[in-house]
């Protein structure tokens, strides 16, 4: 069974984790004692309408085949909400962001301390970083921001921490934009589109379909990222890869854009999923990623080499048993 919950992203997660884990009248866990799977699995994962919602959904669908005994909720999460969530056991399973996991490994950035009880099952494909405005925009470069009105995303997100990222390595912080509108993709591109904003960024897989429907009816311009950020980028979180948009991705898009990427990760909870369960959760990944790949091409790299290639984060044990067994992890 799969159930699809609103923004429960604290005490009602917390609560349904509690549940999942408790014991029945004669004592007995609610979990399966052999396998180490929870009656309950909440999944972390993001807002409707974003691709993680979408293959979270996909995913919780093939999970009841491979844990029948066990329902999973997905929870609308973010990022670092879902690490924190994980790190807290309020969540079993959650995506994020590259470049996000160092940060919560090491109790930096948005993480008062170290997360110590998460490993990493899989990498996925990369979340690539926008920053697009109208076609016949006066935005040329990052610093042209100056004065303008920007949407970040979603406030805490991180392509919003990148963008923070960004503006910082540029000599700039939010002080110096006209203003930000916290506020997701698809309505911050009806936001661009009626010129009440003059940007959009965000870390998204590419291509992206709003915008690929916004290059069509209004036209829009991608704004790449100077070599410099990029280096200065990577060196200041290593989740931080160079990325090229390639020419074409958008309809009327005619030259390469670089920028940076950070890969999608899946991760779970050490101490509410046992390593049998991370094994059979891998494998199942892995199993059906042609049905991952029809939701979308972004997946179309995905397979045991890359995942392990572009791997961030500590394996957790039943993820590396899978990996060697396959041979894709020596």
């Amino acid at each position: 069974m799969k159930k699809i919950n609103g923004l429960l992203v604290g005490f009602i997660a917390l609560t349904l984790v509690l549940i999942g884990c408790s014991s029945d009248e004669d004592g007995e866990s609610t979990s399966d004692a052999e396998s180490g799977v929870p009656a309950e699995i909440t999944f972390g994962s993001a807002t409707v309408g974003g691709f993680w919602y979408t293959l979270s959904g996909a995913m919780a669908d093939v999970m009841t085949d491979v844990f029948p005994d066990s329902s999973t909720t997905i929870v609308e999460g973010g990022s670092v909400s879902n690490l924190l969530g994980l790190g807290q056991g309020a969540y079993h399973v959650g995506f994020s962001n590259g470049q996000t996991v160092p940060e919560a490994l090491n109790g930096i950035a948005a993480f008062d301390e170290p997360i110590e009880n998460v490993s990493t099952v899989a990498t996925l494909y990369p979340n690539v970083f926008h920053i697009v405005v109208r076609a016949d925009s006066d935005i040329y470069t990052v610093e042209d921001l100056k004065g303008k009105t920007v949407s970040p995303g979603i406030k805490g997100y991180s392509g919003e921490l990148a963008f923070m990222d960004i503006l910082e390595l540029s000599g700039m912080s939010y002080d110096d934009l006209g203003g930000v509108e916290y506020i997701g993709t698809s309505d911050g591109a009806d936001l661009l589109r009626d010129g009440h904003i003059d940007a959009i960024t965000g870390m998204l897989s590419a291509p992206v379909s709003t915008f690929q429907e916004l290059d069509t009816t209004l036209g829009i311009r991608l704004i790449p990222l100077d070599d410099e950020i990029i280096t200065a980028l990577n060196e200041k979180n290593e989740g931080y890869l160079d990325y090229t948009i390639e020419a074409g991705s958008y309809p009327n898009q005619k030259e390469n854009v670089g920028t940076v990427a950070g890969y999608t990760v899946l991760l779970v909870n050490d101490d509410l999923m046992s390593e049998e369960a991370v094994y059979d959760l891998t494998k199942m990944l892995f199993e059906n990623r042609d049905t991952w790949e029809t939701i979308s091409t972004i997946m179309s790299d995905f397979n045991p080499e890359y995942s392990v290639e572009n791997n961030v984060g500590n394996l957790h044990p039943g993820a590396e048993r899978y990996y060697k067994e396959v041979g894709a992890l020596k």
